[in-house]
């Protein structure tokens, strides 16, 4: 009888206890585990290829790409070699596979395979990888150049030549609302038509030795680059990149020059171009301001990435909330502002009813005012750090491995570290609410920008001349003057 007594006293114990639990206050959540996230660890071959291993695990497939680094259009000085050789890569005929048998092998696999002067692309089932990898290095490494091909691209040189002049002339450039842009932001450019000589392919005289010469100096693994995709180890991968790839020669080395050119705003106060649409119904408003510093993997750039969200890049953000959701004067309003190899950008794109669009920038600007003068709310700045750490993350998917391919090929270049990737996520959640207002106040700037509008002109005179000097121009670029 006692047991029974004491069985009702814990039920009702227990009952009394949850009862008093304040279902109002969420319980306290547990630390985060760290996101095991854009791992990639840096392999280098004897012959100086470098591989960036990107492991996954339990996935059966894999995705490696190659890149070749080669001189661009303006710099290649062997035009005719350049392009017989990329005949004979689109040709897909190789040595161990001479009738074209490379795509019925692939398709057989179900996997995806391109080589080409730049590198190419091999996708697949891992079980597959070693007939894959065989096929790709043989076409790479040992196209067939036919001669047919030279006489074919001879001919066409003969007969386009008949009526084409040696010297090629820069088109004179027609009436563009951004060029006008461009040049209160950054100062007028030279009128001049400048002629200088092109550098033309000679196809005569060519020979299948030219070319493999050519091939020879260029496809060279020194100036390649491979990323590895997949469930691998390391010493798997480079096992593999050794059988497959290490006996390709080295050469000459290609440096790549630096992207990052150094770009001075000259703008002093803000400007207002108008093009006329005469029929339109709608003005389409731009805004466009230089950074200045902000260079492509700048120090600051995870806080610029997370000030655009806010500004104007999320459903969510300060210019959606109001020009939006509030006001209903658009459908769309997106910012842009972010890094670049001229010193970062800032830009806002929208459009609004004709008699709408003095409100609209007002808006604009307040809300650039805004940012500058105001701190985010904890709540803004978590749902933006969120939202940009989920697309992140499942950006780094093994489908469709793209960051892992952008950073492998832009990491020396930036001079960025292997972690790079990895720590990502963590200076996401660094970015505090001071971050945002300092950034604000020297990325977000509505007093040197230029806006440009698209819209009926008769209907935005008057209208737009509080906020800065105003000029309007016709279709054809010429002034209008009320």
């Amino acid at each position: 009888m006692k047991t029974i007594y004491l069985f009702i006293l814990i039920i009702c114990y227990s009952f009394s206890t949850r009862a008093q639990v304040d279902r109002s206050v969420p319980p306290e959540a547990n630390t985060p585990e760290t996101l095991n996230v854009g791992k990639l660890i840096p392999i280098t071959l004897k012959n100086g290829l470098r591989v960036y291993l990107a492991p996954v695990q339990d996935y059966p497939k894999f995705t490696i790409s190659v890149n070749i680094a080669l001189p661009g259009f303006n710099e290649e000085t062997r035009l005719a070699e350049k392009n017989i050789l990329n005949t004979a890569y689109s040709n897909k005929r190789s040595e161990k596979y001479p009738n074209q048998e490379i795509d019925s092998i692939v398709n057989y696999h179900a996997a995806m395979l391109n080589a080409n002067m730049y590198g190419g692309t091999i996708k697949g089932l891992k079980q597959d990888i070693d007939i894959l990898l065989e096929i790709y290095t043989d076409a790479l490494l040992h196209p067939i150049i036919s001669k047919q091909y030279i006489n074919e691209k001879y001919k066409v040189e003969q007969e386009n030549g008949k009526n084409k002049k040696g010297v090629y002339r820069e088109p004179i450039e027609e009436f563009s609302i951004d060029a006008i842009q461009d040049s209160l932001l950054f100062g007028s450019k030279k009128n001049s038509v400048e002629t200088k000589q092109k550098v033309k392919p000679k196809y005569q005289g060519l020979t299948i030795k030219d070319v493999e010469d050519y091939k020879n100096d260029r496809i060279v693994s020194n100036n390649a680059l491979i990323v590895v995709v997949g469930n691998f180890s390391e010493a798997e991968c480079k096992a593999l990149m050794n059988r497959y790839f290490g006996t390709w020669k080295s050469g000459e080395s290609y440096i790549e020059k630096s992207p990052i050119t150094k770009k001075v705003s000259t703008i002093k106060s803000r400007k207002i171009i108008v093009k006329d649409v005469p029929n339109a119904v709608q003005s389409k408003i731009t805004f466009k301001w230089h950074l200045g510093d902000a260079y492509t993997y700048f120090e600051d750039d995870i806080k610029l990435q997370v000030l655009n969200n806010i500004f104007g890049a999320s459903q969510l953000s300060y210019l959606n909330k109001n020009l939006r959701e509030d006001k209903g004067l658009c459908y769309y309003i997106k910012s842009s502002v972010g890094s670049s190899a001229d010193g970062g950008t800032g830009a806002i794109y929208t459009s609004v009813r004709n008699n709408q669009t003095a409100y609209a920038i007002e808006n604009i600007i307040l809300e650039m005012l805004r940012l500058r003068n105001e701190k985010v709310s904890a709540s803004d700045l978590k749902v933006a750090k969120n939202s940009l750490i989920g697309e992140y993350t499942r950006s780094l998917n093994p489908i469709s491995p793209i960051p892992y391919i952008t950073f492998a090929m832009q990491k020396d270049l930036y001079n960025l570290p292997d972690n790079y990737l990895q720590n990502k996520v963590e200076k996401f959640y660094e970015v505090s609410i001071l971050d945002i207002m300092n950034m604000s106040q020297k990325y977000i700037d509505p007093f040197k920008c230029v806006i440009t509008i698209s819209g009926k002109a008769s209907e935005l005179k008057g209208t737009l001349e509080k906020f800065g000097d105003v000029m309007y121009y016709d279709q054809n670029g010429n002034r209008i003057e009320f």
